[in-house]
């Protein structure tokens, strides 16, 4: 249709075309609207269809909800509402209406509107996406709660927790979970469990409500303060259906706050599994390294008693060997005490002092039955080696000869028996601090 001003205009149009032209102006340049109104005239069609009108107190406009959105949003003829939709044309009436997508009760529809814009805001920023989030830890053991002390949230969140394990910490940091000052009480518990540096993960949790009193947690400076923490953040807001901005941008979202003390908790028996787990492992890996190390020291042994003349090499590389051996077992006895130490002192901060002093004695004991095995083996190696240099010292010519001895050579070959001498042959004698020249004169 030619926008010229219609008086301007000599041809006669349509009443169709007339219609056409408004409906093409009204949907292109309109759009997506929400309007605020009263409903009326309400009639539903055997097709599931709605069909009703939105009135204010100057001016109406006709609406059409059809079945395929229709998700049983409980309204009536007064019900005040906003709707949102796009306006069109029915043609065949020549009359505009609005076709509604969505219906939200009257005072709840804004808050609607903001959440999803902030939402949207948000996850094109990236604050939603997984690849950012912290990993929860597999061993938590000090949480700090951020929630009302007063609620029936923080009473079933620490009830969750002490069931599966009593030796966990819970520190509260009391904060409005509802209305206004509620997301910057919150924002001041994530700072200062941020600060005190000493909370494996934080928990948010309250209980269930409508979608106005959880709105404090669509706040949108409360989703940077959740993503900005260092420390990993879980979130147990409301119901199962309920889901706000914080549990977007949380670690991880629980459906409750039983369900966020569940899914950080492991239960008494499999951390006690565990440590007994890495003792056993500790046990096995030490035995082998002593078994290994006594089979190598054993096979030079045996060398050695076959060729005595590299015994003196041999020997210090047994001295070397044994030396090795010790260091090695010594840092991993190292690296396996630093573990067990490290798992007991933070048992420390949170078990029973009477069971604390039972798992100290058992890591002392195991360490004294470890240095004593490892004290014996040197022990006995040692004196293996003693052993092998007092038969060597025996066997060695050098103190035959102190003893007044000494060895007869004649064209440096050892003189065994007088037979093999004759009369002017050349000798020469060793004795143990020197040689002598002689010659034969006569023999018996």
């Amino acid at each position: 249709m030619n926008r010229e001003p219609f008086k301007k205009q000599k041809r006669i149009f349509s009443v169709y075309e007339i219609t056409e032209g408004i409906k093409r102006l009204l949907e292109e340049n309109i759009g997506y609207v929400y309007i605020r109104g009263e409903v009326s005239n309400l009639r539903r069609s055997d097709a599931g269809h709605s069909y009703f009108t939105l009135k204010d107190e100057k001016s109406q406009i006709s609406a059409v909800l059809f079945k395929s959105y229709n998700m049983n949003i409980p309204f009536k003829d007064g019900s005040k509402v906003i709707v949102g939709g796009a306006i069109n044309v029915y043609p065949p009436r020549g009359a505009y209406q609005i076709v509604v997508n969505e219906i939200l009760q009257d005072g709840l529809g804004e808050l609607h509107i903001k959440f999803e814009e902030l939402k949207k805001r948000l996850y094109e920023k990236g604050l939603f996406d997984a690849e950012i989030k912290r990993p929860i830890p597999d061993y938590v053991f000090h949480i700090g709660l951020i929630t009302s002390p007063f609620g029936a949230a923080v009473r079933d969140f620490l009830k969750t927790v002490y069931l599966k394990n009593n030796h966990i910490k819970v520190s509260i940091y009391s904060a409005r979970v509802q209305g206004d000052g509620a997301a910057e009480d919150i924002i001041s518990g994530i700072e200062y469990f941020n600060r005190d540096g000493d909370v494996d993960v934080i928990a948010i949790v309250r209980g269930g409500g409508s979608f106005e009193d959880l709105f404090c947690f669509n706040d949108e400076s409360l989703a940077y303060a959740i993503r900005e923490s260092k420390v990993p953040i879980v979130s147990g807001i409301g119901h199962e259906i309920d889901f706000t901005i914080a549990d977007y941008v949380a670690d991880l979202r629980a459906s409750t706050p039983t369900g966020a003390a569940e899914s950080v908790i492991r239960d008494e028996n499999e951390i006690v599994e565990y440590l007994s787990e890495l003792r056993r492992r500790l046990d096995e890996s030490i035995e082998g390294l002593l078994e290994e190390r006594r089979e190598f020291i054993e096979r030079f042994v045996s060398v050695f008693y076959r060729d005595r003349d590299r015994f003196d090499e041999k020997v210090g590389q047994i001295e070397r060997s044994i030396q090795r051996a010790y260091e090695i077992l010594r840092a991993h006895l190292v690296d396996y005490y630093n573990r067990i130490f490290s798992a007991n002192t933070r048992l420390e901060r949170f078990s029973p002092e009477h069971r604390l002093q039972n798992y100290e004695d058992r890591i002392n004991l195991l360490k004294l039955r470890l240095n004593g095995a490892i004290l014996n083996y040197l022990d006995m190696f040692q004196n293996r080696l003693n052993n092998v240099n007092t038969r060597l010292e025996l066997m060695n010519p050098e103190n035959i000869l102190r003893k007044g001895y000494s060895v007869v050579y004649r064209d440096n070959r050892i003189v065994r028996s007088v037979d093999e001498l004759s009369e002017d042959d050349a000798i020469r004698i060793r004795f143990y601090d020197g040689n002598a020249s002689a010659i034969v004169k006569n023999k018996p």
